[in-house]
């Protein structure tokens, strides 16, 4: 997958929210058909869901490109996915880029190496990516899932506001 993510952002690649992104490709999704993200998702939040219905390689390449906070609109899922294909930086760096929540307990960053991901809801959970240091590049592909029961979904339903 993380070739096939160099070659799509390298190709078609377009900047958006301040990273680049490209849609994925057979690599990615013969991974989201032999994995079961679904129970990934299911069991790290409680959450039941479809396989992804969506998936995005976002790549952040240049010395302090960042990600400022924001949520993902309703129709990228009610879970996302993050898997970090790459995660190149120099050894002596002072800082990591690290991708980072907004919950109720502060400010949580995430430092993830390939293979890692993290499981969220971008709908719900403000998130972003702290900026790149010198020679630091990264590398991941977000998988987009709905849950098999909408109906608590609604707005009625939703959580409560963190205090």
């Amino acid at each position: 997958m993380a070739e096939e993510a160099e070659k799509a952002l390298a190709a078609d690649g377009y900047l958006h929210n301040g990273k680049w992104n490209a849609a994925v490709g057979e690599a990615a999704n013969r991974f989201a058909g032999q994995v079961d993200l679904a129970s990934v998702v299911a069991r790290s939040t409680g959450l039941e869901v479809e396989q992804p219905h969506n998936g995005v390689y976002t790549a952040y390449l240049e010395e302090g490109q960042f990600l400022d906070f924001h949520v993902d609109e309703f129709g990228f899922g009610e879970a996302n996915l993050i898997l970090y294909l790459k995660h190149e930086r120099l050894a002596a760096a002072r800082t990591v880029s690290c991708t980072v929540f907004i919950d109720a307990d502060g400010y949580r960053e995430c430092d993830l190496a390939p293979g890692d991901c993290v499981v969220f809801d971008g709908a719900l959970t403000p998130h972003g990516r702290t900026p790149l240091g010198a020679g630091e590049h990264v590398i991941l592909v977000s998988f987009g899932f709905r849950a098999r029961d909408q109906a608590p979904r609604t707005v009625a339903h939703l959580p409560p506001v963190p205090l």
